[in-house]
Parts: structure tokens; C-alpha cells; sequence
């Protein structure tokens, strides 16, 4: 869910022994793919253990990311969120992890929400919704999210933050 930071699960994983019902596999090399022919680290991944267990794994590391910035953008309906997605791949424009929520999920994910004891916070949330729902014209049943995440340096994710933030708000 974060390979627009950290790249794809077998560029993160440099070696691996795996034990199989014929025996050991282990790759103890980082060759160039092209050199050496298909990398079976790639067919091993994707397996979900149907062609071994993998007992051992170098991967690579990046340091604790300076700033984690969680946001969430919602869309009159899936094919503006769609669209939205779209501009962000034209513009290069790539968060550590953008997901597009269709209004089933929404749904699903607003009813899971803690219950609250809070006088404040329930008025606010009834106001929340007033507001999305009266005031900007959002369908309960259409509307979908988008969920955002942003890590790494400060200097460098805040304006991409906020130029993501622009692109949802055309």
C-alpha cells in the first residue's frame, strides 16, 4: 500500500531462502534482473506459500519517516473520484498511499466509528454530516473517499500534501 514510497514488495527484498516440500531455495546474490533471467523471487512472493514457506528474508530499509500526514478527501460520486486519481497519475503526483473508497466501504467504514460519550463531539459530528450532506449537496448513497497518506520528509510532503489537496478540489 506504500510502494509510491518504498517501491513494490520485490524490489524491497534483496534475499530469500524458502523451504519447499523438494527443498531449500535461496537466492544469497543481488544479480541484475536482466543478466540472469527472471528473478524467482517474483513468482515466490505472489505464491501465498504454494510453493514454500519463506524462512529467511533481507530486505531493505528506510529511516523512520520524519512526518506521517493522514487526510481524506470525499467525491460526489466514484467516477469524480476516479477522475481525481487520473490527474494525480498525469501529474506525477504520488503520495505514500492513495486509496479510492467506493460508497459501500464508506459506509461500511463509517458505521465501524467508535461510539462516543461526548456531548461536543456527537454535535459536531451531526453538524459534520449537516454540512457535507445539506450545504455541499454530497448523496449518502453515492458518495465515495479518497484516503490519503504522506510520509517522509516535512519539507517535502506538506506541498505535496497540499497539492493533492488542490487536485481534489478541481
Amino acid at each position: 500500500m506504500k510502494k509510491n514510497s518504498y517501491g513494490n514488495i520485490e524490489d524491497i527484498v534483496q534475499n530469500i531462502t524458502i523451504v519447499t516440500s523438494k527443498g531449500t531455495y535461496r537466492k544469497n546474490y543481488s544479480w541484475p534482473r536482466i543478466s540472469n533471467g527472471p528473478d524467482l523471487n517474483h513468482l515466490i512472493m505472489g505464491s501465498e506459500g504454494n510453493y514454500g514457506i519463506i524462512t529467511d528474508a533481507i530486505i531493505k530499509v528506510k529511516p523512520v519517516p520524519e512526518v506521517q500526514i493522514f487526510d481524506s478527501i470525499i467525491f460526489h460520486d466514484w467516477e469524480t473520484g476516479v477522475q481525481f486519481m487520473y490527474e494525480l497519475s498525469k501529474m506525477k503526483v504520488y503520495p505514500t498511499s492513495c486509496r479510492l473508497v467506493d460508497n459501500q466501504q464508506f459506509k461500511f467504514g463509517a458505521s465501524l466509528k467508535p461510539a462516543t460519550d461526548s456531548k461536543l463531539e456527537k454535535i459536531v459530528d451531526e453538524v459534520k454530516k449537516l454540512y457535507v450532506l445539506k450545504y455541499k449537496g454530497y448523496n449518502v448513497d453515492k458518495l465515495v473517499a479518497c484516503t490519503l497518506l504522506f510520509e517522509g520528509k516535512k519539507d517535502e510532503m506538506e506541498p505535496l500534501h497540499k497539492k493533492v489537496l488542490q487536485i481534489g478540489k478541481q
